[in-house]
């Protein structure tokens, strides 16, 4: 048995004892071991036990899980004595069974620094593509890095040099050759050895998206923009540029290690901002950074390098945004496509007018609530005459549950024409659904075997809304008698009921969409307002009763916006 000790910059030093054969580590709550890490992505790490040796994984994290310094990229095994990095948390490894003497003493120490490797990686020697324009601009930055003394000349040229660089940015160009380019023009418009271009993620988290290396090939240390704490809050955190023209003596980064011992001289960072709103006024968001650095044996940055880094950075934001607002229409595009092509697969399974049969009056229709919808209906007529009748329910909402409806929609055809009683067919639906799909996967489903010749009705109802059946006299009925949704358990028994339908007799099956809809002031349609208006309109045709149902919840709905499929199925004897 292990034991980690966790130290997180701004929290006392703790112990986790590792008594379980796998845990979770990551900013999640759900892990086993929670950190409260900014930089640790919310499921980053697993730890576990094979026999005697103690195995961690990196789950693909945003910032990278480090051992002893160094980034893993596949599992490896840990022993007592190691030093683990998941975001700015530092773990040590220990072997016995007490807490060493002097941990107190820990408790002000702190990692200070953001570490991650870049997704894409460019050297001097490999050129991003770049428009013809960006040569002249490079050639303009360089005009402008000499001489600028003079306030107004050094305002003229900067805006004549951000003016080229946005005429350089204009092409069309995707994400990634924007950054590329992006970070080309920085090597060649200030003198740094090193550039990292971050940007945040869905989860605000910094990520390395690419870097540019001045020179020989870069070294595994190299490889990693390791950038201070104190850094990324004024950057990140205040909107604000930074330079620093020798960090060794920095008071700043004072603390910071990495910074020290890998010799970095001169550091300049500056952020990425664009107003989220039109207005001058309107606040700026920060959506990432920018950051160089210098080794000891270059020079150090200036306040003139700073002004062309901050000007280019300015214009460059708003290139990255656009771009990325771009690739989200086109994703967004994309994917209702997808949806559009999927509901006209789903409105394909629905039946597009019902099976007419002597004596009876039919009807059915489904409303998603989304794109695609969970909700089923059928009419599936057979061989010796007789009517199967369905309407069902499946869990969740959107692609997933349109999906589990095709599989739905396929068991009950074919079970249809295999079993003999309506509660068979429950039965073998239930068994294939159990098989085939995911344990929290199910689905309520009604069945109902109509025989026209004898008038009679045998149902079953798998945990579906009882359908009612208004009766000529005026009773009300509702179909309950079946067992539990299909899909839930594999040896689930369903029973049947058998029913004589005379003229005049009505059958209304809907899903909860129904009765589950709700107004603007939060009250729910309900059965007792869905039978008043079968009762209402009872004499009239399926078709035009069941209009009748869509206007009363259209009324009753008013402003207020659908939260579910809503699905009726209709079934009236005739005179």
């Amino acid at each position: 048995m292990i034991k980690l000790l966790v130290r997180t910059p701004g929290h006392p030093p703790v112990t986790f004892e590792v008594t379980k054969r796998r845990i979770a580590i990551g900013r999640s709550a759900h892990n086993d071991l929670c950190l409260e890490d900014p930089f640790a992505s919310r499921v980053h790490a697993e730890l576990r036990r094979e026999g005697p040796t103690y195995w961690l994984t990196d789950l693909g994290s945003a910032n990278g899980t480090y051992i002893n310094g160094i980034r893993i990229r596949e599992t490896v095994p840990i022993a007592p004595g190691d030093r683990l990095q998941i975001g700015e948390t530092i773990l040590e490894v220990l072997s016995g069974v007490d807490v060493p003497s002097g941990v107190a003493s820990l408790a002000g120490e702190s990692v200070r620094e953001v570490i991650a490797r870049p997704e894409m990686e460019i050297s001097s020697a490999e050129r991003p593509p770049m428009a013809p324009e960006v040569f002249s601009v490079v050639d303009s930055i360089r005009t402008v890095s000499v001489g600028l003394a003079p306030e107004v000349e050094q305002g003229r040229k900067l805006l004549t040099v951000i003016s080229q660089v946005g005429v350089a940015l204009l092409s069309s160009l995707s994400l990634e050759e924007v950054l590329k380019q992006i970070v080309g023009l920085v090597l060649e418009a200030v003198p740094a050895e090193r550039v990292f271009l971050l940007l945040k993620n869905a989860q605000g988290e910094l990520v390395c998206k690419v870097a540019c290396y001045r020179g020989q090939e870069p070294s595994e240390v190299e490889r990693a923009v390791r950038i201070s704490r104190s850094i990324t809050e004024e950057v990140i955190g205040r909107g604000r540029s930074v330079l620093t023209s020798d960090a060794q003596v920095d008071e700043r980064f004072r603390q910071c290690d990495s910074i020290l011992l890998s010799g970095i001289r001169s550091i300049m960072a500056v952020p990425l901002s664009v107003n989220r709103r039109e207005g001058s006024s309107a606040p700026r968001s920060i959506i990432g950074m920018i950051y160089v650095d210098n080794p000891m044996n270059a020079g150090a940055f200036t306040e003139g390098d700073l002004q062309l880094l901050t000007m280019i950075a300015s214009v460059a934001a708003i290139k990255i945004e656009n771009t990325l607002l771009l690739e989200q229409r086109l994703e967004n595009e994309r994917i209702k496509q997808q949806m559009a092509q999927a509901r006209d697969l789903q409105f394909q399974l629905l039946p597009i007018t019902p099976p007419e049969v002597e004596g009876y009056d039919l009807t059915g229709i489904s409303f998603p609530c989304y794109e695609v919808g969970g909700d089923y209906f059928d009419f599936i007529r057979l061989p010796d005459g007789a009517l199967i009748l369905t309407l069902g329910d499946v869990c969740g909402k959107g692609m997933d549950a349109a999906m589990l409806m095709s599989a739905l929609h396929a068991s009950v055809r074919a079970q249809a024409m295999a079993s003999g009683s309506v509660a068979e067919m429950a039965a073998a639906i239930n068994r294939y659904l159990v098989e085939t799909t995911a344990p929290n996967k199910f689905a309520t489903l009604w069945l109902g075997r109509l025989d026209p010749r004898a008038h009679e009705l045998c149902s079953t109802n798998a945990g579906h809304n009882p359908p009612l059946l208004l009766r000529a006299r005026g009773d009300v009925e509702f179909l309950k008698k079946g067992g539990i949704p299909v899909g839930v358990l594999g040896e689930a028994v369903y029973e049947e009921e058998r029913l004589h339908l005379e003229p005049g007799d009505v059958l209304v099956a809907f899903s909860d969409g129904i009765s589950e809809s709700m107004n603007e002031q939060g009250e729910e349609f309900g059965v007792a307002r869905l039978v008043d208006v079968v009762r209402r309109h009872r004499e009239l045709r399926a078709a035009s009763l069941r209009d009748r149902i869509e206007e009363a919840l259209s009324l009753f709905i008013g402003k207020g916006r659908p939260v579910d499929d809503m699905t009726l199925l209709i079934l009236k004897r005739t005179a």
